[in-house]
This record gives structure tokens, C-alpha cells and sequence, in this order.
């Protein structure tokens, strides 16, 4: 797959380099390459706002030893080197990635192995992708239709139509409907990143939203492991996916989502006769139902009683979304904390038996 490169001298401050990361995470992933000792600390707490949104590559001479291990743990997903230079002692294995630049058609390529690409073709991604190496391009060089160029060659369809069957999410994963693509509506969607499908029904374009209000922010494409469907994940807006006006195209359903929607609509309500309202505007009282229900589904996991412990995290659940929301803290803006910290690595002592 295509990984855009982001080369970190090029960026003029670390809010444009934010701004470059949303803009490029359109694959789920990005490498920030050339990065000096002076830059670190700004590198750092970027990877804490974005680290868990996509996977972030981070190349630099550097990095000794420790700092390899700090910036894993601050949410890159892997290192990059040219010169063989990691400490294998430190950095796992499966988080050391080997640079190649340009290798020629007929050089063999290793495995954890990540090809640079200084003159990027959609034949030569593609070429890569069908032997499963993924490619770095520069930013410069990723036009919308260099990028669709490449879907267009690597995706397959039995379909009589030709199109692509495109599955659409929200940021936290939840089907929202399936769609279909084609080389047109593809091109738009990753050219003005918002939700775009071909209708069969009109035989034109498709853009969510365009005449009820429910439009939608393109967030990321992906491709499934046989390369026959596109997977795209958008924000919503309300009210929802769905011509019924609802979220989805697959009705009511009970997840977190709906728990989400009904305490949003408990708030925006605003009747004084809710608990949830109430608590919401109340600090003391959230607090404190917060450090009750926390205390009571510890002791709950000291019993082991399975119904003790789901009756009181759900408990715990409902009062810490509570807190998000009266926050305005959104469920992916934590699922992606949680992916972030997902790629800490923890350093053991030799001595300690696991």
C-alpha cells in the first residue's frame, strides 16, 4: 500500500505538520522521515495527539538507543532505518522496518523491507502492492489521480458494471451502509475528501449529502486482502446514513453508538427531571458517583462474579461517557488513546519471570 512520506524539514511548524498529517492519514498510515535531534521533542507530542489515529513511521539518525524506545512509546508504530543502525536489543523486531530506495524490477526484496519511491508510477506501486511491499512516495508526488490510477489498477470486480462494492464506516467502526465505486467517483471522494459513490440507479455521481444535509467527511479508503472491496471511513453527520434517517442502513441497533446518541439526546434535551442532565451539570454529584461505582466493580472483580462485574462496569461506562460528552470528548477521540498506547514497548527486567 501507498504510505506518504512526510519529510519533517519541509514542514514549517509542528501545527502545519498536524494539519499535513489529518490531510494525508487517508491510507492509515504515514512515515515522517529526516527528523533531527532538535525536532524530537515536537515529534513527541505529536505522536500523542495522532499516534493513535494512524500509524506513524518515524525516521531519524538521532534517535540512540533510549530515544528509539521513548518514541514507541509516545505511539509510533515502527522505525525507520537505511543504515541498519537499530538496536536490536531494544526495538523488536517486527517494529524495525529496512528502507530501500528505488530497487530495480528485478531486485528481490526482503521481508520488512519498505520501498522509497523517488519517481512514483501507478504501474510500479502497483507492481509492489501485488507482492505485498508497501511504498513510500513523497507527499509532492501523490496526486488524486496518481492514487486512483493505482486503485484502479490493483482493484478487481466480478461485477458486470465494473464497479468496486464499498463498505462505509464511522470512526469507530461501526457499518454504516454499502455503496459502489468507480474511477470517477473514487477520484472525487480523495480529491475533495468527502463521502462520494457512483449511483447505479442515476448512472452519475453520488456526494452524500449533497441534497439532504448528511454529508460526510472522507477519513480514510482501505482495501480488503483480496483487493474486490473498498472500505471507507467517514464522520456522519446527522441525520445519518440512512434515507430512513437513521445512522445506519441496518436499523437500530444496540452498541455504544446508540448509547452515545441517546445520552447526547438525554443532554440536549436539558430537563431538569433527567439524571443524566443532572449529572452532567453537577460536578460533585458526577464525581461522586464516578469514585462510587469505580470503588464497587473493584471489589466486584475481587468476588469474580461475572454478573456483579458487567452490572458495574456498565455503571462505570455510563458515567464515564457522561464525562466525555459534557466534555465534548468523543468515543473515537478515546478509542484512538487506547490504539496509541497499544504501541508502547514494555522493557521487562531479565530477571523477572513472566
Amino acid at each position: 500500500m501507498i504510505i506518504p512520506q512526510i519529510k519533517y524539514p519541509s514542514v514549517t511548524s509542528p501545527q502545519q505538520l498536524i494539519k499535513t498529517i489529518k490531510q494525508w492519514s487517508l491510507f492509515g498510515q504515514i512515515a515522517l522521515t529526516e527528523i533531527d535531534g532538535k525536532s524530537i521533542d515536537d515529534v513527541k507530542a505529536i505522536l500523542r495527539k495522532l499516534g493513535g489515529t494512524v500509524d506513524i513511521f518515524i525516521e531519524s539518525e538521532s534517535l540512540d538507543a533510549d530515544g528509539q524506545l521513548a518514541i514507541l512509546n509516545e505511539g509510533a508504530c515502527g522505525l525507520l532505518n537505511r543504515d541498519s543502525s537499530l538496536d536490536t536489543g531494544i526495538v523488536p523486531a517486527d517494529r524495525r522496518m529496512e528502507l530501500m530506495d528505488n530497487p530495480p524490477l528485478d531486485q528481490a526484496i526482503p521481508s520488512s523491507t519498505l520501498v522509497v519511491l523517488d519517481s512514483p508510477s501507478a504501474a510500479r506501486i502497483s507492481e509492489l502492492e501485488m507482492a505485498r511491499i508497501d511504498c513510500l512516495v513523497d507527499i509532492v508526488d501523490l496526486s488524486p489521480e496518481l492514487i486512483t490510477d493505482f486503485f484502479n489498477t490493483v482493484l478487481v470486480t466480478d461485477r458486470p458494471d465494473g464497479l468496486w462494492s464499498t463498505v462505509i464506516v464511522d470512526p469507530i467502526g461501526i457499518a454504516l451502509g454499502l455503496a459502489y465505486s468507480n474511477y470517477e467517483s473514487l477520484l472525487h471522494a480523495i480529491e475533495t475528501r468527502c463521502g462520494t459513490y457512483w449511483s447505479r440507479s442515476r448512472d452519475d455521481l453520488w456526494i452524500k449529502g449533497e441534497t439532504s444535509g448528511a454529508t460526510q467527511q472522507l477519513l480514510g479508503i482501505r482495501m480488503d486482502c483480496d483487493r474486490d472491496c473498498l472500505r471507507f471511513t467517514v464522520t456522519q453527520d446527522s441525520p445519518g446514513f440512512c434515507h430512513r434517517n437513521t445512522h445506519t442502513c441496518f436499523g437500530q441497533e444496540r452498541t455504544i453508538q446508540s448509547v452515545v446518541e441517546r445520552l447526547q439526546q438525554r443532554l440536549a434535551e436539558a430537563d431538569e427531571n433527567s439524571f443524566t442532565y443532572r449529572l452532567a451539570n453537577q460536578p460533585e454529584m458526577l464525581e461522586a458517583k464516578l469514585l462510587e461505582e469505580a470503588k464497587e466493580l473493584s471489589l466486584a472483580s475481587q468476588q469474580s462474579d461475572q454478573d456483579e462485574i458487567a452490572w458495574e462496569a456498565a455503571d462505570v461506562l455510563y458515567f464515564s461517557l457522561i464525562a466525555m460528552l459534557k466534555n465534548g470528548v468523543s468515543l473515537d477521540r478515546v478509542y484512538a488513546e487506547l490504539a496509541r498506547r497499544m504501541n508502547r514497548v514494555v522493557r521487562r527486567d531479565p530477571g523477572i519471570q513472566s
